[in-house]
């Protein structure tokens, strides 16, 4: 299960403890690539959320269920994508 967390515009702190899980996605559960963030605040892969937007009737968050009247184009998290890319 997912931790809720916050990333932060400046960098984060060095002291701050990350695990994989805060950059995985909740879709593949891999490692993040090309993440992007829904309007609700949730990050995904963008090919990750794409497909399943897709397949769907309604466009909602997979997390918390959230509908959005039109599809979103949530733009790439790139703090989210430089620190995805520094995991081992």
């Amino acid at each position: 299960m997912h931790k809720p967390y916050r990333l932060c515009l400046g960098m984060a702190s060095a002291n701050t403890s990350w695990s994989e899980e805060d950059f995985s996605c909740s879709i593949c559960l891999d490692v993040f690539s090309s993440p992007v963030t829904t309007p609700c605040g949730h990050n995904f892969c963008r090919t990750c959320i794409t497909k399943f937007w897709d397949e769907q009737v309604k466009y909602k968050c997979p997390v918390c269920n959230k509908i959005f009247d039109t599809k979103p184009d949530p733009p790439v998290n790139t703090l989210l994508s430089q620190l995805a890319a520094q995991q081992p």
